[in-house]
C-alpha cells in the first residue's frame, strides 16, 4: 500500500492522522516543510533535517525523524530543495 515509503512512515501514519490534518506545528522557521502525498491523503509537517540519496529526513513533532522517498511526495516550504 505504501510502495517504497520507509517502514517508519507506515508505522507513523495512524498516529500522524490524529495529529496532523493540514495544520502546521508551532515553531515555524526556515526549515519547516510540508510533505504531501501525490493523492493528497497524507501530509507530514516538520523540520527538514537533510535530503540524502533521494530521501527527505524530516523531524515530525511527536514522531521523531522520518525518512520519506522524494519521488512519493511534493515538498512545500522555503527549505525544500529546488526541482532543477
Amino acid at each position: 500500500m505504501f510502495g517504497s515509503f520507509s517502514s517508519k512512515i507506515a508505522a507513523g501514519i495512524v498516529a500522524l492522522s490524529t495529529v496532523v490534518s493540514g495544520v502546521a506545528f508551532a515553531g515555524s522557521d526556515d526549515t519547516q516543510i510540508t510533505l504531501e502525498s501525490y493523492d493528497g491523503t497524507l501530509f507530514l509537517v516538520g523540520q527538514l533535517d537533510d535530503v540524502k540519496n533521494g530521501f527527505y529526513l524530516i523531524d515530525v513533532e511527536g514522531l521523531g525523524v522520518l525518512t520519506v522517498d522524494t519521488t512519493k511526495v511534493i515538498c512545500n516550504g522555503s527549505a525544500c530543495p529546488s526541482s532543477s
